[in-house]
């Protein structure tokens, strides 16, 4: 596959942005319709929600496309009380697979949890995402063990 860098543009999100993050959604989970949101109305709530609980979003754009997402929380607490960096949401465009950019933007968001001063990132993947679980192992992710209603949650050092 070819490689990305020379023609990727990151940005932050911003309303005007929306339309293109819900097509990056709906188009990352065609494989994984029960991880996904079923609707254009469910996936804007979504992101509403995303907003709203989120210190880094950035879409990606390849060539002026979109191609990708992701949303990290710093100021986040796991259900141990612990503050985590949590990644809400890693969204790549089907056609983009492959070609580094899941990788680009998972640093960013790991990079913006170390200048927040903390020592772990964690996240929930659907347990059927087999391509999701095994790029965050990649990463430096380990499983848990906690799983919750077809979600598996991962965590790494920084």
């Amino acid at each position: 596959m070819e490689k990305i860098e020379e023609k990727v543009e990151i940005v932050p999100f911003s309303s005007e942005r929306l339309g293109d993050v819900i097509q990056i959604l709906m188009d990352a989970y065609q494989d994984y319709p029960e991880y996904g949101e079923a609707t254009r109305k469910q996936a804007k709530r979504y992101i509403g929600w995303l907003k709203k609980h989120s210190t880094l979003f950035d879409v990606a754009y390849i060539n002026g496309e979109p191609a990708g997402f992701i949303v990290a929380d710093a100021n986040w607490k796991d259900l141990h009380g612990k503050n985590v960096g949590e990644i809400h949401e890693l969204s790549i465009k089907k056609k983009f697979w492959g070609m580094g950019l899941g990788k680009k933007l998972l640093e960013r968001a790991l990079n913006h949890f170390r200048e927040k001063g903390l020592k772990t990132a964690a996240l929930w993947v659907g347990e059927k995402n087999r391509r999701a679980i095994d790029f965050y192992k990649k990463n430096g992710f380990k499983q848990t063990g906690s799983a919750y209603y077809g979600w598996l949650r991962m965590e790494r050092s920084l």
